[in-house]
């Protein structure tokens, strides 16, 4: 060995040393960092795929709730869509069954709800003469307890000049869909009188029908119906005024 290296040899030795020393700590200190990085990144692509996964369930929620939504929509419109729909009111006499009479000056008032919704709160109106004496009854001409009827005038088709007079039965009526609504009067004396019946309803077209009509009656109480259209009168809403076009309060 050269003089004078003895001393420098222990001395590159301990350097060498603090050198390695030096090189694992960064080395396990970058190692701990890449763990931590791998560790950090690990966390990031399973919170994101947690995120993923709700989102996706959000989105599912949210089309499932539209779907209800848009199912709730069409049933609402399809049962805005239904109404109730009477096209005529008709007007018949009381033809006797086998084995029974027929009841003397009993004639029927009736219609039929062919929509598809049930019709509620209906008002009927049956004018009629008042030198007719009618009365509301049953089938069979047994008088209704309930009688009330008020008097008002009204034009008459083919009749010009003043409104004639008439008295007039009014009450609610409802007919379930595909059920008819009947209604009997019984006219006690002979003679021939008009009569008029109007339907009140805001959700009928037109607001509903009416028709106008003779009835005769012969001293026996027979009676027997003639609609003013079937006479060849132009239109059955010739003579109409709006006295009943709404409800009376």
């Amino acid at each position: 060995m050269p003089p004078g290296e003895e001393g420098t040899r222990p001395r590159t030795v301990v350097v060498g040393i603090l050198v390695a020393g030096a090189a694992f700590v960064v080395a396990r200190r970058s190692a701990s960092d890449s763990t931590r990085s791998a560790n950090s990144a690990d966390r990031t692509a399973k919170a994101a795929e947690a995120i993923s996964e709700a989102s996706q369930a959000a989105l599912e929620a949210a089309t499932a709730q539209l779907e209800v939504a848009r199912r709730e929509h069409g049933w609402l419109e399809a049962e805005r869509a239904r109404r109730p729909i009477v096209d005529r009111v008709e007007l018949s006499e009381i033809r006797a069954r086998p084995g029974e009479e027929t009841p003397p000056g009993v004639f029927r008032v009736g219609f039929i709800n062919s929509g598809d919704r049930d019709l509620q709160g209906a008002i009927l109106t049956i004018l009629v003469d008042p030198g007719c004496a009618a009365v509301l009854t049953d089938r069979w001409g047994n008088p209704d307890l309930d009688q009330s009827k008020d008097e008002t005038h009204e034009r008459w088709p083919g009749v010009t000049g003043v409104p004639r007079a008439f008295d007039y039965f009014a009450g609610r009526v409802n007919a379930e869909v595909g059920v008819a609504s009947l209604q009997y009067v019984c006219v006690p004396r002979a003679g021939r009188f008009p009569l008029r019946v109007k339907l009140f309803h805001a959700g009928l077209a037109g607001r509903g029908p009416w028709v106008d009509a003779w009835i005769d009656l012969n001293e026996q109480g027979v009676a027997g119906v003639v609609r003013l259209s079937d006479a060849g009168f132009a239109g059955e809403q010739e003579g109409r005024c709006d006295d009943f076009d709404r409800s009376p309060t």
